[in-house]
């Protein structure tokens, strides 16, 4: 079938963020054998004299709108585009009845702007999905339509470390971050390790006044560390985390989760270590600092079981599968249920 997807595929960045999920997402539908055509609605939008994006804003609908006439899509799936009206939404619906529109986002639903969009295009699309699952997703279909759970996907043309197979990495742990509003757990996480742990090899990207990292750089830094620290903005909430989950599990580095996530119901403890609290935290990064054996095999099999369960097919897979209301085509590792 063929493919819209609208979301923030942008050159602004000289890709430096190449590893996102709307490039996994295209990525997984190609492989899967459809063809995507990528519309990023910043880019478009931005395509003015002035170069800003606002005034641009309503020339990236109405573009969008001409390349869903010249296409005629069977799926128009919406990713990561404020831009994109919801009446722009509804006019492609008019012109092509026979259109199935999708709309996925992977921020927080505790983020009051990223619920009222997510609330606005649930009644005009087919399906909304949410990196959240559970009862927490109930608010996105306040207003009508459909919502389920999508994980973040990884990719192995993305994703290429083997990090449990290297000899010499020079860092025990590593934590990256990029979201300066949701600081204050982190900073105090990271503070008692480096008190407690004070001869832990800590590598630190986004805090503390040090830069965090993007592009290839990002996974140069992975390569440099044995575990990762998957920190999110809230990490109380049914099985939500950023990407940063996979970019850890799918490079290889053993991966500490908080146990709140409940992700220890998709992952066993021979796959990823969970940690009630920051004492147990410590002490599991303290125990598998020296126990590296037991490090690399959870690490090894962490990986092996996120790249087969979640990945970039997989979920395209999910997708296309609520999307167009079809049976099930595989026997997917998260929770299935639709709520509307």
């Amino acid at each position: 079938m063929k493919v819209v997807h609208v979301s923030h595929f942008s050159m602004r960045e000289s890709g430096a963020n190449y590893y996102a999920i709307q490039y996994k997402l295209s990525s997984g539908l190609t492989r899967l054998g459809h063809f995507v055509f990528n519309f990023s609605d910043r880019d478009v939008a931005r395509a003015n004299p002035l170069g800003i994006r606002r005034l641009g804003e309503g020339r990236a609908n109405r573009k969008l709108i001409a390349t869903c006439r010249e296409i005629r899509p069977d799926l128009l799936l919406l990713g990561h585009c404020t831009i994109i009206r919801p009446e722009t939404v509804s006019e492609i619906r008019a012109v092509l009845p026979g259109i199935r529109i999708a709309h996925w986002n992977c921020d927080g639903l505790f983020v009051p702007d990223n619920l009222e969009r997510l609330q606005v295009l649930a009644p005009l699309v087919d399906a909304s999905f949410v990196t959240t699952a559970g009862d927490d997703m109930r608010p996105v279909v306040a207003r009508g339509g459909r919502v389920s759970f999508m994980p973040n996907p990884l990719d192995a043309a993305v994703e290429t470390l083997r990090v449990f197979e290297q000899n010499e990495v020079p860092n025990d742990l590593v934590f990256l971050t990029g979201f300066n509003r949701y600081d204050l757990e982190k900073r105090e996480t990271c503070d008692a390790i480096r008190a407690k742990l004070p001869e832990l090899k800590f590598d630190i990207r986004g805090l503390y006044d040090i830069p965090g990292v993007y592009g290839a750089e990002l996974f140069d830094v992975l390569a440099r560390a044995k575990m990762g620290l998957n920190i999110s903005k809230r990490n109380d909430v049914y099985l939500y985390s950023s990407d940063r989950m996979s970019q850890l599990m799918g490079c290889g580095l053993l991966a500490l989760v908080d146990k709140r996530t409940r992700f220890d119901e998709i992952f066993g403890p021979d796959e990823l270590v969970t940690y009630k609290g920051l004492d147990d935290l410590i002490d599991k990064i303290d125990y598998f600092r020296r126990h590296d054996d037991q490090r690399r095999k959870i690490a090894e099999n962490g990986w092996r079981r996120a790249h087969d369960i979640f990945s970039e097919t997989n979920v395209a897979q999910w997708i296309v599968d609520v999307t167009f209301e079809r049976p099930l085509s595989l026997s997917y590792a998260w929770p299935t249920d639709v709520r509307s």
